[in-house]
Protein backbone atom coordinates (compact mmCIF):
# COMPACT_ATOMS: atom_id res chain seq x y z
CA UNK A 1 0.00 0.00 0.00
CA UNK A 2 0.66 3.39 -0.76
CA UNK A 3 2.64 5.82 2.22
CA UNK A 4 -1.01 6.67 3.83
CA UNK A 5 -1.62 7.04 7.34
CA UNK A 6 -2.37 4.28 9.44
CA UNK A 7 -5.49 5.97 10.20
CA UNK A 8 -6.75 6.70 6.41
CA UNK A 9 -6.19 3.04 5.38
CA UNK A 10 -8.15 1.85 8.56
CA UNK A 11 -10.97 4.52 7.19
CA UNK A 12 -10.02 3.39 3.48
CA UNK A 13 -10.93 0.00 4.64
CA UNK A 14 -13.67 0.09 6.28
CA UNK A 15 -15.28 2.43 3.50
CA UNK A 16 -14.74 -0.33 0.86
CA UNK A 17 -15.26 -3.11 3.23
CA UNK A 18 -11.99 -5.12 1.44
CA UNK A 19 -13.73 -5.04 -2.05
CA UNK A 20 -11.56 -3.11 -4.76
CA UNK A 21 -13.49 0.44 -5.24
CA UNK A 22 -13.23 0.20 -9.08
CA UNK A 23 -14.49 -3.34 -10.43
CA UNK A 24 -16.02 -3.88 -7.08
CA UNK A 25 -15.62 -7.57 -7.79
CA UNK A 26 -11.94 -8.06 -6.97
CA UNK A 27 -10.29 -7.95 -3.39
CA UNK A 28 -8.74 -4.22 -2.56
CA UNK A 29 -4.90 -5.03 -2.34
CA UNK A 30 -3.55 -1.27 -2.28
CA UNK A 31 -4.51 2.38 -1.50
CA UNK A 32 -4.10 5.03 -4.38
CA UNK A 33 -3.68 8.02 -4.86
CA UNK A 34 -5.96 9.72 -6.84
CA UNK A 35 -4.22 12.75 -6.78
CA UNK A 36 -0.52 11.95 -7.02
CA UNK A 37 1.38 12.73 -4.82
CA UNK A 38 4.04 14.02 -7.29
CA UNK A 39 1.42 15.96 -8.53
CA UNK A 40 0.65 18.01 -5.01
CA UNK A 41 -2.24 14.73 -4.31
CA UNK A 42 -2.67 14.78 -0.06
CA UNK A 43 -2.32 11.51 2.01
CA UNK A 44 -6.16 12.15 3.02
CA UNK A 45 -9.08 9.84 2.39
CA UNK A 46 -10.54 11.93 -0.03
CA UNK A 47 -7.76 11.77 -2.13
CA UNK A 48 -7.81 7.71 -1.63
CA UNK A 49 -9.46 4.61 -3.83
CA UNK A 50 -9.23 1.19 -2.59
CA UNK A 51 -8.03 -0.75 -5.31
CA UNK A 52 -7.03 -4.03 -6.32
CA UNK A 53 -3.74 -5.34 -8.69
CA UNK A 54 -0.59 -4.95 -7.92
CA UNK A 55 1.66 -2.11 -8.07
CA UNK A 56 0.17 0.38 -10.78
CA UNK A 57 0.67 -2.51 -13.47
CA UNK A 58 -2.10 -4.94 -12.61
CA UNK A 59 -6.09 -4.80 -11.98
CA UNK A 60 -7.98 -1.79 -11.44
CA UNK A 61 -4.60 0.09 -9.46
CA UNK A 62 -3.01 -0.69 -12.95
CA UNK A 63 -6.17 1.31 -15.00
CA UNK A 64 -5.92 4.24 -12.32
CA UNK A 65 -2.45 4.87 -14.10
CA UNK A 66 -4.03 5.36 -17.75
CA UNK A 67 -5.89 7.97 -19.22
CA UNK A 68 -8.68 5.42 -19.22
CA UNK A 69 -7.99 6.03 -15.19
CA UNK A 70 -8.36 9.98 -15.07
CA UNK A 71 -11.50 9.52 -17.48
CA UNK A 72 -12.73 7.44 -14.63
CA UNK A 73 -11.71 10.10 -11.51
CA UNK A 74 -9.41 7.35 -10.33
CA UNK A 75 -5.93 9.77 -11.17
CA UNK A 76 -6.38 13.71 -11.05
CA UNK A 77 -4.43 16.23 -12.94
CA UNK A 78 -2.68 18.65 -10.83
CA UNK A 79 -4.66 21.55 -9.75
CA UNK A 80 -8.35 19.78 -9.36
CA UNK A 81 -9.26 19.39 -5.92
CA UNK A 82 -9.82 15.72 -4.91
CA UNK A 83 -13.18 16.20 -3.17
CA UNK A 84 -14.79 17.56 -6.10
CA UNK A 85 -13.67 15.15 -9.09
CA UNK A 86 -16.40 12.35 -9.17
CA UNK A 87 -15.06 8.71 -8.84
CA UNK A 88 -16.54 5.83 -10.84
CA UNK A 89 -17.82 2.57 -10.18
CA UNK A 90 -17.59 -0.01 -12.35
CA UNK A 91 -19.62 -2.43 -10.57
CA UNK A 92 -22.22 0.00 -9.70
CA UNK A 93 -22.42 2.05 -13.04
CA UNK A 94 -21.84 5.06 -10.73
CA UNK A 95 -20.45 7.82 -9.97
CA UNK A 96 -19.82 9.80 -6.57
CA UNK A 97 -18.19 12.41 -4.86
CA UNK A 98 -15.79 11.81 -2.04
CA UNK A 99 -15.80 14.42 0.48
CA UNK A 100 -13.09 14.63 3.13
CA UNK A 101 -15.09 13.13 6.44
CA UNK A 102 -18.11 11.64 5.10
CA UNK A 103 -19.50 9.10 3.23
CA UNK A 104 -19.11 9.21 -1.00
CA UNK A 105 -22.25 11.17 -2.02
CA UNK A 106 -24.03 9.62 -5.43
CA UNK A 107 -23.74 12.05 -8.42
CA UNK A 108 -26.21 12.02 -11.25
CA UNK A 109 -24.09 10.63 -14.30
CA UNK A 110 -24.53 13.60 -16.73
CA UNK A 111 -23.23 16.06 -13.93
CA UNK A 112 -20.27 13.36 -13.60
CA UNK A 113 -19.37 13.65 -17.29
CA UNK A 114 -20.17 17.77 -17.78
CA UNK A 115 -17.32 18.22 -14.73
CA UNK A 116 -14.66 15.35 -16.66
CA UNK A 117 -15.22 17.49 -19.77
CA UNK A 118 -14.81 20.72 -18.19
CA UNK A 119 -11.38 19.71 -16.39
CA UNK A 120 -10.23 17.76 -19.89
CA UNK A 121 -10.51 14.35 -17.86
CA UNK A 122 -12.98 13.38 -20.79
CA UNK A 123 -13.63 14.31 -24.73
CA UNK A 124 -17.36 16.08 -25.24
CA UNK A 125 -19.53 13.94 -27.23
CA UNK A 126 -21.18 14.71 -30.22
Amino acid sequence: MSEFPASVIRDLKKRSRGLCEGCGVSQATQAHHRQYRSRGGSDLLSNALHLCGSGNHTGCHGIAHTAAGEALGWSIRSGFDPEEVPVFHKFGGTWTRQPEGSEPVPINQYDAREYMVSIHAIKAVG
